[in-house]
C-alpha cells in the first residue's frame, strides 16, 4: 500500500533537545543545560506552486514546518522554557518557572535527507510522503526526532 502524500497544513511532531538557562530552586544558583521540548507544529512554507492536492499544495522536500501558535508561551506551551523535561545535567534540578530556551530562531523544521518519494517529483522535487523524518529545531547541534503526517487529504498516495 501506498503513503498519502503531504500537503500544506498537514501536522509535524517529535522532540527537540534546546540548550536552556534558569535558576535552581535550593539553592537558588544559575542553571545551564539541555532539556527535551515538544515539537508540535505543521507543514507552512517551501510548498509547490504548481501542485495543488484537495485545493492545498502539496509540500517537497524543500518545504518547511513551524510551530503552531501558542506552542512557544510560556508557561503551558509544550515549546517553552517551563515545560521541558530530561534536563541534564539533571542535578541539582532547575526550576520550571525560571527556565528559558537560548536557542534562536526556534520552531522551523526542515525534511531530513532521507526524506521525500524516491518515485514522485514536482519539477524534479521530491514530494513529502506520510512519516517523513523532519529535523525540527534542535539547538544543540543534534538531529531532532520529528515526522509529519499526512491529514490533509486522503486521496493521493505514492508506492515508494
Amino acid at each position: 500500500m501506498g503513503k498519502l502524500v503531504v500537503v500544506q497544513g498537514d501536522s509535524v511532531a517529535g522532540t527537540d533537545k534546546h540548550n536552556v538557562t534558569g535558576t535552581t530552586a535550593n539553592p537558588a544558583v544559575t542553571y545551564a543545560g539541555i532539556g527535551d521540548y515538544k515539537y508540535k507544529g505543521s507543514v507552512t512554507s517551501g510548498l509547490s506552486t504548481f501542485v495543488k492536492i484537495g485545493g492545498k499544495p502539496a509540500a517537497l522536500v524543500t518545504s518547511n514546518s513551524s510551530l503552531d501558535p501558542g506552542e512557544t508561551v510560556p508557561p503551558t506551551g509544550g515549546h517553552s522554557g517551563p515545560t521541558g523535561s530530561g534536563f541534564l545535567p539533571p542535578a541539582p534540578p532547575p526550576n520550571p518557572t525560571t527556565l528559558q530556551i537560548t536557542d534562536h530562531p526556534i520552531g522551523t523544521g526542515v525534511p531530513n535527507a532521507s526524506a521525500g518519494s524516491a518515485l514522485l517529483t514536482i519539477s524534479g522535487t521530491k514530494v513529502l510522503l506520510d512519516g517523513d523524518p523532519i529535523d525540527t529545531c534542535d539547538g544543540t547541534g543534534r538531529k531532532a526526532n520529528s515526522t509529519v503526517t499526512a491529514h490533509g487529504q486522503i486521496f493521493v498516495s505514492c508506492s515508494q
